[in-house]
């Protein structure tokens, strides 16, 4: 096990020794900043670490509504709900929809947590292969009963294979199904895609159709599926738990529906003032994610140079199959040893019987940062 001396960043000290690190999630490069780390301490101060207490009774403080309001911005909702960790987000969802689907249809390569919030979500559960929407449209017609209504469920974008799902592409599927509904867990879109960060669904177009209650429902409805998404803070944004935003009134439904608010302790005070100052970062300064998706490019463009399959998405992260397990896992140990770090998932939800090399993309790393993970990788291969 490898010990993480430092924040992440383009530069991460592990085990004692500093690193160029593509790794892990920090896309943008917030979980360092000064200001951040000042506003944890601060909030400390004044507050301590935790509130010894749930929502409901007396757990929330003033950083915890800071974080949904700014959340609620960034998105263009008038309210978020924040809570402990984005892994439960599905959960959250389904309890609240519950009454809303009968069925649900999810992507083969779906996130653990989805996979988890699915199969306890108590209703008969159906996988359709990896980003096929023609696949989707041939299960639902072989499996979906009279008087159903389905519900899809998806990453926006796939953490280890850095792939955006086909949503737009779903949601002409699911017009043929009155009632339909389609959920995202867009942990890894959220601060990363579209024009203002708002994530997979601002990305291809479907954000005006409303989500998580905002919008006509009704009219959405009837021309295809409502839309429901969950995120984290804890990756790009820079912070610590997970967010649903949305209408005011699907807020309330959502506190109302499941434990993570009125039994579940509250996110730590400090975490919570953290992630509000990195939010307010990424409001403040759009030049983080647009630096993000020029790195992301160059990454993807110097691969492409070295005979290495890549997208051309703004995605920040690249999946890479180079031959077996222990070659992959030799390439992985052998940049270790000159300084850079990248990750091998040997098992991860997607992956490969291999497993894949993953790398992470930084708005804070420079173009010499990033030639010298191409020149390491060109002598490798």
């Amino acid at each position: 096990m490898s010990l993480m001396q430092s924040p992440p960043g383009a530069e991460t000290v592990i085990d004692g020794r500093r690193y160029l690190y593509f790794a892990g999630t920090a896309y943008l490069g917030l979980q360092g900043r000064a200001d951040v780390i000042h506003a944890a301490c601060e909030a400390t101060r004044r507050y301590g670490v935790g509130s010894a207490t749930n929502r409901a009774w007396f757990g929330t403080t003033p950083p915890l509504l800071d974080v949904e309001r700014l959340a609620a911005e960034l998105m263009g909702t008038e309210e978020a709900f924040y809570y402990v960790s984005g892994y439960v987000g599905h959960h959250i969802l389904l309890a609240a929809l519950a009454e809303q689907f009968q069925a649900v249809w999810i992507d083969e390569r779906a996130h653990y947590s989805a996979q988890e919030a699915v199969r306890l979500s108590g209703r008969p559960a159906y996988a359709f292969q990896h980003r096929d929407p023609a696949d989707l449209a041939a299960r639902l017609k072989a499996d979906l009963r009279p008087g159903q209504r389905p519900l899809v469920v998806s990453d926006g974008v796939f953490p280890v294979l850095g792939a955006i799902a086909p949503l737009a592409e779903y949601a002409r599927v699911l017009r043929e199904y009155p009632g339909a509904a389609l959920s995202i867990d867009d942990a890894h879109g959220l601060g990363v895609l579209g024009p203002n960060g708002r994530g997979t669904l601002e990305h291809t177009g479907l954000i005006a159709r409303g989500f998580n209650g905002g919008g006509d429902e009704a009219a959405a409805s009837s021309d295809g599926p409502t839309l429901w998404l969950c995120g984290t803070l804890s990756k790009a944004l820079g912070g610590f738990g997970g967010v649903i935003p949305g209408s005011r009134a699907f807020v309330e439904r959502l506190k109302a529906a499941s434990h993570y608010y009125d039994a579940a302790s509250a996110v730590p005070v400090p975490a919570a003032a953290a992630t509000a100052r990195a939010i307010e970062l990424v409001l403040a300064e759009p030049a983080l994610r647009t630096r993000l998706w020029e790195n992301a490019l160059v990454v993807k463009r110097g691969l492409g140079g070295l005979g290495l399959a890549t997208d051309d998405t703004p995605v920040p992260i690249v999946c890479l199959t180079i031959g077996s397990a222990e070659n992959m896992q030799r390439i992985q140990q052998e940049l270790m040893r000159q300084g850079i770090v990248i990750a091998y998932a040997g098992r991860y939800a997607g992956v490969g019987p291999a497993g894949a090399l993953r790398l992470a993309v930084f708005s804070t790393h420079t173009a010499a940062m990033i030639q010298r993970l191409l020149d390491a990788l060109r002598a490798l291969l």
